[in-house]
């Protein structure tokens, strides 16, 4: 990822501007394992905080763990948070990874295309959730979460949009940005949170 990053610079220049201002986007990667997907699944449409507040209660009742989420109620997970969809959608893929039906450590050996045929037919998990867990977990430098919402407001502020792109026009832009569009997503984060933090000061 690292090489990707100098090289989007070199493609566009205003990620040379967020490079000079801000530095290189912090190292966020996550293991290739089942909690990865849980914690991605968890973050689905709700922000990060409240996410986070949930994995960590998870983490902490010793929960994230295949046999145990697949025995465990709906509404047990519920009370840690979840939806009762998100609930389901874990239960589910609990059961697909111990029964070993999906074999999480072993996606990094395929192509993008094939992680997203394996991935796509789970219930609950879209493609933002695989585009996440291709950039965080498998380091794909080329993913794409068009759909995110920080990374389209991120995109507005940058380049001075009026309005928020939606996700096809996301698409559109992201072609600028091969074959490093998922270091390209990583600066537009980084560049979204550090420009929270300078306008929170301000």
């Amino acid at each position: 990822m690292l090489t990707a990053f100098y090289e989007i610079t070199k493609i566009d220049n205003n990620f040379k501007k967020i490079f000079d201002e801000f530095g290189l986007p912090e190292n966020r990667a996550i293991r290739k394992n089942f909690k990865s997907i849980v914690k991605i699944i968890i973050g689905q449409q709700i922000s990060t905080n409240v996410a986070k507040k949930i994995y960590k209660k998870l983490t902490q009742n010793n929960m994230l763990n295949e046999e145990i989420l697949s025995r465990a109620s709906i509404e047990e997970l519920k009370h840690f948070g979840l939806s009762t969809q998100k609930s389901f959608y874990i239960k589910n893929l609990a059961t697909l990874s111990l029964n070993k039906q999906l074999v999480i450590s072993s996606l990094d050996k395929l192509s993008s295309e094939e992680v997203t045929d394996v991935l796509l037919p789970i219930k609950g998990i879209g493609q933002w959730t695989i585009n996440n867990f291709k950039i965080f977990a498998l380091q794909d430098v080329n993913a794409w979460p068009s759909a995110d919402l920080a990374l389209q407001e991120s995109v507005k502020i940058l380049l001075n949009l009026i309005k928020r792109p939606n996700q096809v026009e996301m698409e559109k832009l992201g072609k600028n940005w091969e074959p490093y569009r998922g270091a390209a997503a990583l600066f537009l984060w980084h560049f979204y949170n550090k420009t929270k933090i300078k306008s929170s000061k301000s």
